[in-house]
């Protein structure tokens, strides 16, 4: 195996000189015709292929490969040096077209003179799709599994656009990536959910930085599972549209996007199992009736209404805003709203946990909570969750706390015994009194407790299945034998294990230098 992709890299490098040395051959061309009279400007679309080289007397090495070596090596190349090789010889003219991948901008489709650079503006957006159409024609027979274009487009090329939906559509297109161009000034990509039923076998979808509009001429597509929006302008009704066409959506994820006021996951037939939205401007208010639904994860900078009509599923849920206390909104509403959740992660800043009252989570299994500036007030007040949380088997606490203020006095409460509590680890710990306070009543209190990791790096949470360790000052030497001392030994369950470690087990940890104030290094 080592040995054979040894001989493909070296394939593709030569490969990749023979294009170097075509590329250099048609520049000189340009600024000086006729210096290599059997050779034409290479700088053309990638659209033109009509063009052949002369043919070399000595037969290369390269070509004596088999097609479906050659197409592998091809496949290793961009899409617009992939396509060039059709210029090499007749035996290559169409093996470009076997390449399963296809990564393409306007700046591939485009003629550009040399030395223009990449920021140029393209004449028309239908040059851009006139482009777009001689290449997807040319490749009319062929599959395309998976196809990203980056271009620029308006309302006037929405015809021909719709076309080359429609072509790709026929070259069973699994997995499809549109992005508008970010640094051009024709910035009115628009993607209608009709164009969905265009492309019957797509799996996978994913739209930035461009519009999504509703549709009332929309037809269903049962092949669409996962639909990712980034930087995206929803138009209202567009979700809805998306949810009542894709019919197998099984996950949908917005990122950075504009939506209108109320956005509605709802349906009676609705299979959506994972919705994530994550920093989504202009949602007020978001309203459930998903059968399937299994997991939410919100973020954002304020606080909005959520409408859980009816998600019996519904297993996960991850919810952060921004410099907002939201203890009392999951204690309270969400408890009441959504009391079978067996997975709970929240982060929150500058709450004071005693002015929450807790109701009860009675199926809740796991626990997060990322506590942000906890000034005044008292890490004992989250021994309530344990309370409230009967059947908790795992309490993931992570701190990022800086302590300005003096604590709160408070009086020690008594031991309440929890007979679920399996796995406890606490990230961010520093060795304050009142972290120290809270880490021995979890061992005093965890009747079945098996593991207790304190760990002084925080672990933060950074999207769907993407946790981050941030790295921060270690302990002193004193400091991290004081936090061994006074809690080896204290626990109450035979079976527990307590780990006290600077670095997280994971190897591939990583994150920015501690970026907290001084007081985080506790220094004995």
């Amino acid at each position: 195996m080592i040995y054979a992709h040894v001989v493909l890299s070296l394939a593709t490098i030569a490969v990749f000189a023979i294009l170097i040395k075509i590329r250099l051959r048609s520049r000189i061309n340009y600024y000086f015709p006729g210096l290599f009279p059997c050779e034409k400007t290479v700088f053309l679309p990638i659209a033109v292929l009509n063009h052949v080289p002369c043919t070399e007397k000595n037969e290369d090495l390269i070509s004596q490969l088999s097609d479906d070596i050659l197409i592998l090596i091809i496949s290793r190349l961009s899409t617009r040096d992939a396509t060039r090789t059709s210029l090499l010889a007749r035996r290559w003219r169409n093996l470009y077209r076997y390449v399963t991948k296809i990564e393409l901008s306007c700046y591939d489709l485009l003629e550009r003179a040399p030395g223009i650079s990449r920021s140029f503006r393209p004449k028309s957006s239908d040059s851009v799709m006139n482009a777009l159409d001689s290449f997807l024609r040319l490749r009319s027979g062929s599959k395309i599994p998976s196809f990203r274009l980056t271009a620029c487009s308006n309302k006037s090329a929405t015809d021909r656009f719709e076309q080359c939906i429609s072509i790709l559509g026929r070259m069973d297109v699994e997995s499809f990536f549109l992005e508008g161009c970010r640094y051009s000034y024709l910035l009115d990509l628009s993607f209608s959910c009709h164009l969905f039923s265009k492309m019957p076998l797509l799996k996978k979808i994913e739209l930035s930085n461009c519009y999504l509009q509703s549709s009332l001429r929309s037809q269903c597509n049962n092949s669409i599972q996962n639909l990712v929006l980034t930087d995206v302008s929803v138009s209202p009704g567009a979700i809805e549209s998306v949810l009542s066409n894709c019919l197998k959506l099984h996950s949908l994820m917005m990122t950075g996007c504009a939506c209108p006021s109320k956005l509605s996951f709802c349906g009676p037939h609705l299979e959506l199992k994972s919705l994530y939205i994550m920093e989504c401007e202009g949602v007020k208010e978001i309203e459930f009736y998903a059968s399937n639904l299994v997991i939410f994860e919100f973020t954002n900078r304020v606080q909005v209404d959520f409408i859980f009509d009816h998600v019996p599923q519904l297993q996960s849920t991850y919810i952060y805003i921004f410099e907002k206390n939201i203890l009392p909104y999951v204690c309270g509403k969400l408890a009441v709203d959504l009391p079978d959740l067996k997975s709970l992660n929240f982060a929150t800043r500058g709450d004071n946990f005693q002015e929450s009252r807790i109701n009860m989570f009675g199926n809740l299994r796991r626990l997060y909570i990322n506590v942000y500036s906890l000034p005044k007030s008292h890490l004992l007040w989250l021994t309530s969750f344990l309370h409230s949380c009967p059947l908790l088997q795992e309490f993931y606490l992570t701190m990022n706390i800086c302590v300005h203020e003096p604590l709160v006095e408070k009086e020690k409460q008594a031991v309440v015994f929890h007979s679920e509590l399996k796995k406890m680890e606490i990230g961010g710990f520093r060795g304050t009194e009142y972290e120290m306070e809270f880490a021995l009543y979890i061992l005093k209190s965890a009747i079945s407790l098996e593991i207790m990791n304190i760990n002084r790096c925080p672990k933060v949470y950074m999207g769907p299945d993407n946790w981050r360790w941030e790295y921060v000052h270690s302990w002193s030497v004193n400091t991290r034998a004081r936090i061994q001392t006074e809690l080896q030994g204290q626990a109450v369950s035979k079976t527990a294990q307590l780990t006290v470690q600077h670095e997280p087990d994971d190897p591939e940890h990583s994150g920015p230098s501690c970026s907290l104030c001084d007081a985080c290094c506790v220094r004995s």
